[in-house]
C-alpha cells in the first residue's frame, strides 16, 4: 500500500508537482476551488469524463505546496486504482497514510491534511466514511471528484447534507477556449468583460471599444471556427489531428460514459438504445422533442425514454431544457429542447470535420444555451426556452428578480421582423429588457441589447 501511495504522490519525494500534470493555464473554476480550500466542508468537483477534473486536482496540490503546505500533507487517491483498493478499504488507506507517511496518530493530526479522491464514486461506502471523519472534526479537508451527478449523490444526499459544497466542471466555453488557444500559441490575448445582467447599459459601454477593434474581431472569429469543430475538452490542445481527436472523444465520452458510468449504476437491459437516443439528439440538436415521439421512434415505452434521458443528462452528455410557463404543470407536460452538451462531441458523433454554414446558427444557439445553463446553475436561477402558438424564444432566464429573454439571430443583418417575438414577449410580461445574440451587430434597439456572440460572456 505504501509503495502504491508513493507512486501516486510523486511530490512526496520530488517536493513539487510535475509540469506534465498541470498544463500551462488554469480554468476559471480553479479560483472557486482555491476559495473552498480553507473551509471545513467536503468539496465535490463534478463533471463529465475527460473534462479536466484530475488536472484541476493536480493544480490545486501544486498551489498548496507552493503556498507552504507540506508536500506530504497532500494525499491523492484514485478510486479506480485497482492496486490500491484490491485488498484495502478507504479507511485502511488513510489510516496507514497518517501513521506511516506523516508519523502521526490518526485521531489527533497536528496540522491540516488535504486529501484528494478522484473518481470517488467507485469506492464502496465512501460517503459514510467521510461523514464519520467530518463529524469527528479531524483536521482533514476532503476534495472529491466524480463523473456523474447520479454517481456522486445516489444515496449520499442525506448523509452529506450540510457537509458538502459542489463545483461543476463542464467543457470550457468559447472565451476560455480562446484564452487557452492563445496561451498554447504563446500569444497575447484580449480579455472580454463579463456582462452584468443587473447593469446592461454599463456592460454595453464596456463592449464598445472591443467591438470597434477590427483586429480583435478577426482574431476571435478565426478561433471561433476552430471551437465550433473541436469543442471544449482541454485534451484537444494536445492532439493535432481532428479525426484522431474525434475518435478519442467519442470513445472516452460516449462508450465509457455509457458503458462504464451509466451501466455501473442502472440495470439497463438495452444499452444500445442509449446510443440510439444520443445519435438522434446529435442529428436534431436544440430542436423540440416530446417523450412520446422519441418513444414511438425507438419503439419503447415513454417512461424508459424519460429515465434514459435523465441518465444521459446526469452523466453530462446532454442538456434537457423545459418550456417556460408560469404554470409548473404546463412546464412538466410540454416538449423539451434537448441538445448534446458539447459541440465537439456532437461533431465527433456525426463525424463532422468541417463547418456547415447552414447549421452555424443552431451551433451558436447551443453554445449560448450551455453558457446560460452554467451561469444559471451557479447563480441558482432557472433557465428555459419558450414556445407558444408557433412563436419561440431560444432562452429564458428566470433570475428571480426578473425574467430575461435571450434570442439567437446569428446573421449579418438583423431586421425588425426578426425581433417581433422577443419584443412582444417583453411587452406582454412588462420586462425591462431582452438580449439578442448576433453575428456582428452591437447596438440598442428599444429594450433590446444586440450583442455579437464573440462578445457575449455572462
Amino acid at each position: 500500500m505504501i509503495r502504491e501511495l508513493f507512486y501516486s504522490n510523486p511530490w512526496w519525494q520530488n517536493k513539487s508537482v510535475s509540469e506534465a500534470f498541470i498544463y500551462n493555464h488554469r480554468r476559471n473554476e480553479f479560483l472557486q476551488i482555491k476559495n473552498h480550500l480553507y473551509e471545513k466542508r467536503i468539496l465535490a468537483i463534478l463533471g463529465p469524463r475527460r473534462v479536466g477534473k484530475s488536472t484541476l486536482i493536480y493544480q490545486t496540490i501544486d498551489y498548496l505546496i507552493k503556498n507552504n503546505i507540506s508536500n506530504k500533507r497532500c494525499l491523492f487517491i484514485s478510486g479506480d486504482d485497482l492496486g490500491l483498493f484490491k485488498d484495502s478499504s478507504l479507511q485502511e488507506i488513510i489510516e496507514t497514510y497518517t501513521q506511516e507517511v506523516l508519523n502521526e496518530n490518526f485521531m489527533s493530526i497536528s496540522k491540516q491534511v488535504y486529501i484528494f479522491i478522484d473518481e470517488v464514486h467507485l469506492i464502496k461506502n465512501w460517503e459514510l466514511y467521510l461523514k464519520n471523519l467530518y463529524d469527528k472534526k479531524i483536521k482533514m479537508k476532503f476534495i472529491v471528484s466524480g463523473s456523474s451527478s447520479t454517481h456522486l449523490f445516489r444515496g449520499t444526499k442525506d448523509s452529506l447534507m450540510g457537509r458538502m459544497d459542489l463545483i461543476h466542471i463542464l467543457p470550457i466555453d468559447f472565451h476560455q477556449f480562446y484564452i487557452f488557444k492563445r496561451k498554447y500559441e504563446k500569444k497575447d490575448f484580449v480579455k472580454i468583460p463579463k456582462i452584468d445582467l443587473t447593469n446592461m447599459d454599463n456592460s454595453f459601454n464596456l463592449l464598445k471599444p472591443l467591438y470597434l477593434n477590427i483586429e480583435t474581431k478577426i482574431q476571435f472569429n478565426y478561433i471561433l471556427n476552430e471551437y465550433l469543430i473541436s469543442g471544449g475538452y482541454l485534451e484537444y490542445f494536445e492532439t493535432k489531428d481532428i479525426r484522431l481527436w474525434q475518435q478519442r472523444l467519442s470513445k472516452d465520452i460516449v462508450t465509457r460514459g455509457i458503458y462504464k458510468d451509466i451501466l455501473s449504476i442502472y440495470n439497463i437491459k438495452s444499452p444500445e438504445i442509449l446510443e440510439q437516443i444520443l445519435y438522434i439528439i446529435a442529428y436534431h440538436s436544440t430542436q423540440n422533442f416530446s417523450y412520446t415521439s422519441l418513444a414511438n421512434e425507438l419503439k419503447i415505452d415513454t417512461n424508459t425514454v424519460i429515465n434514459y434521458l435523465k441518465y444521459l443528462s446526469d452523466a453530462f452528455i446532454i442538456t434537457v431544457t423545459e418550456n417556460y410557463s408560469k404554470n409548473m404543470l404546463k412546464i412538466k407536460r410540454s416538449n423539451k429542447k434537448i441538445s448534446i452538451l458539447d459541440v465537439g462531441l456532437r461533431n465527433a458523433l456525426l463525424k463532422i470535420i468541417d463547418i456547415d454554414r447552414n447549421s452555424i446558427g443552431l451551433l451558436i444557439e447551443g453554445l449560448v444555451s450551455n453558457s446560460v445553463r452554467t451561469f444559471s446553475e451557479d447563480a441558482f436561477y432557472s433557465y428555459y426556452y419558450y414556445r407558444h402558438n408557433k412563436k419561440e424564444i431560444d432562452i429564458i432566464i428566470d433570475a428571480k428578480y426578473t425574467v430575461i429573454p435571450i434570442e439567437v439571430k446569428y446573421k449579418k443583418e438583423i431586421k425588425v421582423k426578426d425581433l417581433n417575438t422577443i419584443s412582444e414577449f417583453i411587452k406582454s410580461n412588462n420586462l425591462p429588457y431582452g438580449i439578442v445574440i448576433t453575428k456582428d451587430t452591437l447596438e440598442i434597439r428599444g429594450k433590446l441589447y444586440l450583442i455579437p456572440f464573440w462578445l457575449f460572456q455572462i
